[in-house]
């Protein structure tokens, strides 16, 4: 019965990305609208693609870390801060019933990228003995519970843009009907390498580099023309609302809507169908009505099509209210990150409903006008939030859209 659901609340986050690390600068940067766009390193083979939203610092500096792809890195980084956040790490108890759920769209292609590099450019014959268990999907998932001793279903989830989402959505699902008490939920990408760079390049959906080139992502804008990759990983502690309580846990916010669908039209060509089944979906989950949302953090990749069709899928749903509900896309700053995006944004959106204060779509000057949205640009906004947004819209025609509240009152 839809009434003996039990609630699901976040009582941790984490997050490394170009735009900093939460804990620690990354919402403060988002707001500020600092880029992490910028050229790629002098160490990175010759690429068709000039930048990225590629992270410097904030990976954890340990032998065991370093040892593994760098989108484990990056998840092994994430997960602790998630962990530490919501003071489960250092509870071995709490540890052994706590699953992991994780989505990342192309796993730990660098790895494989060095490893066919060295078969086929260099000509050798052998590659490292633990390539096979390091760039399989779930190393991310299962190098984390073995790292932190999370021993709760593991499970990895690759649906291209939309895989942290459609993770953090089932575990949200898992803990409502009683499968589990807590789930680390989020995703990790780490696909800046020689490979998938040419192989974006070769889709001609990248953006042409601005001046100044931390510019060159602009979702919304009446001049975007393409989307920038980032790397990043980003995780939340979601439980029952039942077990944050018995231990005293903080709670940050409660997941209340979760929708997903699938156009099935077209593998790279967005459509308005799928996406309001989804948004639809989602606010049915939550038992709102579209009156309700206080903020939409838009998939928006800066696309020409992409956040034409997703505005017009936004009117579709809200109708006449949709001009004054306040948009934006963070991926200006932080990057596309593929199957972390939605953890990530989604993390993002959690600490706009936190502050009061809605993070800018950066180095959108001139908001395209036709899209008919109110597009918060160049500056953040304060207001009243009480209920937020987020959308993550995949290739494959793949939508996942989720809904959190500040904690509801019980009634």
């Amino acid at each position: 019965m839809l009434d003996a659901r039990r609630r699901v609340v976040v009582t941790g986050m984490g997050a490394v990305t170009a735009a900093g690390t939460l804990p620690g600068t990354m919402f403060d940067q988002v707001c500020a609208g600092q880029s992490g766009i910028r050229h790629l390193p002098d160490q990175m083979p010759s690429s068709p693609i000039p930048m990225a939203a590629w992270i410097e610092s904030g990976i954890d500096d340990d032998p065991k870390t370093k040892a593994h792809d760098r989108a484990t890195q990056l998840a092994l980084t994430a997960a602790r801060l998630a962990l530490t956040d919501a003071g489960v790490l250092d509870v071995p108890e709490l540890c052994e019933v706590t699953g992991v759920y994780l989505g990342t769209g192309a796993g730990p292609i660098g790895t494989m990228d060095q490893t066919y590099h060295r078969l086929y450019a260099e000509g050798r014959d052998r590659v490292a003995p633990m390539t096979l268990p390091r760039t399989i999907h779930n190393a991310p998932a299962s190098e984390i519970a073995i790292r932190y001793g999370l021993k709760g279903g593991n499970t990895t989830y690759a649906v291209a843009c939309a895989s942290s989402s459609s993770a953090i959505g089932e575990a949200m699902r898992a803990i409502r009907h009683g499968y589990s008490d807590r789930i680390l939920a989020g995703g990790t990408e780490a696909m800046l390498n020689y490979g998938a760079l040419h192989a974006w390049s070769a889709l001609r959906a990248y953006a042409t580099p601005a001046d100044p080139i931390d510019a060159s992502c602009r979702p919304f804008s009446a001049d975007r023309d393409g989307l920038v990759m980032g790397e990043g990983s980003g995780f939340l502690v979601l439980e029952s609302l039942e077990s944050a309580r018995a231990r005293g846990a903080t709670i940050l916010a409660e997941l209340v809507g979760y929708g997903v669908s699938c156009d099935a039209v077209h593998i790279t060509h967005p459509d308005s169908g799928g996406q309001i089944r989804a948004i639809q979906a989602a606010l049915n989950d939550a038992a709102l009505e579209p009156e309700a949302v206080d903020y939409i953090n838009a998939h928006a990749t800066g696309t020409p099509v992409g956040d034409a069709v997703e505005a017009a899928s936004l009117h579709a749903v809200f109708g006449k209210r949709m001009p004054d509900i306040p948009v934006s896309s963070t991926k200006a700053v932080h990057g596309h990150l593929m199957g972390a995006g939605g953890a990530v944004e989604l993390i993002i959106s959690l600490l706009a409903l936190q502050q009061g204060c809605i993070p800018p779509t950066a180095h959108c000057r001139e908001p395209d006008m036709a899209l008919g949205l109110d597009v918060v640009a160049t500056s953040p906004r304060k207001s009243v939030i009480n209920t937020v947004m987020s959308n993550s819209f995949a290739f494959g025609g793949s939508n996942v859209v989720l809904i959190a509240e500040k904690l509801r009152i019980q009634s």
